[in-house]
């Protein structure tokens, strides 16, 4: 059982800090009682987050007209904190506002209300807060990353229906979200729901003190519901943190196309190879047929709904092997590895080349630098970022000379100085092995 400090985080019995962040997601196989209840939290969750977007979009629009006008009294602005979010919510939906939507009886408030956790409502104001608050810092420049647009309206049928619950229990007390037994999990207001798969590494964190849950959110992917559990969880044990038997110089990984990941050391040793991933390219043609059959049903009917779900399990299955493969080379390297160097690729821009974007989107580049970067610091593993612009590909691994062009389709690399003949990939992982900030090369 963990319980918190005065002011400070999470420690389990065992005095372990919970600070390392960490999610677990399972399969839900909900009742139809259950699944008609998820669909009222996930159209709940839209409902709130386009009311607070209406009422910010209205103040915004407004206080752009009266800058034309001569001068006078102003709209007020509105706060887009998520505390004021909550409690305008909470206010507006139980009637206690003058713009509280009437019902036929005569009462104010919502109707419905009632019928979903009003935990729902809440994460809703919290999500659309943080994503005002998204467009207004890259609005500004003090957001990182690509620029984001103002928040769109959370249209159903285009939206991912998602709705997220809070476990707001103290340590030491009962946890509104739980594990009742090996294959139940209890939700706020909801109740126990059946879970697909093994719960029992979970359930012995949670049993120990080792992982605090914070929340729960419940998405709709590929006609299933799937729920992630996020919360904090202890480091761990030094023996998994620092396995025996690791490479001790540092590692060159090398991401592409035909080889997922190729991973080398300054020498020139080729540790590992991972094969490339076609999981998009081998349902190719099972997924055009379950296009067409698509297509060609009537629109709202049963016909229609089976062949979307056909779809969307085809589109499902495909996504989780490319992410298990990813999840492959991501384990080995944190076993094997004490320090490795990636490149910064610009994946964003890379499937912008149309004839290669269908192999990068399959390879899943992004999520595989992600998932490094996430676990190095639970193993203890040094990440370091190659320069964008470092020719590892175009650079001999044996001289050090330098192509001036490499076509994508040549696999082999066949230096002209020296007459080194090495797999491409393998030459760039070296190659990223020995880079240094100082002996950048650009292109």
């Amino acid at each position: 059982m963990s319980t918190r400090t005065k002011g400070g985080p999470l420690v389990s019995h065992t005095d372990q800090v919970l600070s390392r962040a960490v999610t677990f997601q399972f399969a839900l196989d909900p009742t139809e009682d259950q699944r008609s209840l998820f669909a009222k939290c996930a159209g709940a969750r839209r409902f709130a987050f386009n009311h607070h977007l209406a009422r910010v979009k209205e103040n915004l629009d407004q206080r752009a007209a009266e800058k034309d006008l001569p001068v006078g009294p102003r709209l007020p602005g509105i706060s887009w904190s998520w505390v004021s979010f909550v409690n305008e919510m909470n206010a507006w939906k139980n009637g206690q506002l003058d713009s509280s939507p009437v019902n036929d009886d005569g009462t104010r408030g919502l109707a419905w209300r009632h019928e979903v956790p009003g935990d729902v409502f809440e994460c809703a104001s919290v999500d659309v807060a943080r994503a005002l608050k998204n467009w207004s810092d890259s609005k500004r420049g003090a957001r990182k990353g690509a620029s984001v647009g103002f928040p769109r309206f959370a249209a159903k049928g285009r939206t991912t229906p998602s709705f997220r619950l809070r476990n707001k229990a103290t340590p030491g007390e009962t946890q509104s979200i739980r594990f009742t037994d090996p294959s139940h999990l209890r939700l706020p207001k909801i109740g126990p729901v059946r879970v697909f798969g093994p719960t029992r590494r979970v359930r012995r964190m949670i049993d120990l003190g080792r992982f605090h849950i914070y929340s729960a959110t419940i998405t709709k992917r590929g006609g299933r519901w799937i729920c992630s559990l996020s919360g904090v969880a202890a480091k761990f044990h030094h023996e998994r943190r620092h396995p025996k038997d690791r490479h001790v110089t540092l590692v060159g990984i090398d991401r592409g196309v035909t080889s997922l990941a190729v991973c080398a050391d300054a020498e020139g040793n080729l540790l590992a190879a991972f094969e490339g991933v076609n999981e998009l390219r081998r349902a190719h043609e099972q997924l055009v047929r379950a296009q067409k059959t698509l297509a060609r049903a009537t629109p709202g009917s049963k016909g229609r709904a089976r062949a979307k779900a056909r779809l969307n399990k085809l589109h499902r299955r495909v996504a989780n092997r490319r992410c298990h493969h990813a999840h492959q080379v991501t384990s080995w390297v944190m076993k094997n590895c004490t320090s490795v160097v990636l490149e910064d690729l610009n994946v964003t821009g890379m499937v912008k080349n149309h004839r290669l974007a269908r192999s990068i989107s399959d390879a899943a580049m992004g999520e595989l630098g992600r998932q490094i970067l996430y676990q190095a610091p639970w193993y203890g593993v040094e990440v370091a970022l190659a320069d964008r612009f470092f020719a590892s590909s175009k650079i001999c691994s044996g001289c050090g000379a330098k192509k001036d062009r490499l076509d994508l389709s040549t696999r082999v690399y066949d230096c002209a100085h020296c007459g080194l003949m090495i797999d491409r990939d393998h030459n760039a992982a070296v190659n990223l092995a020995r880079w240094k900030p100082a002996a950048n090369v650009s292109t």
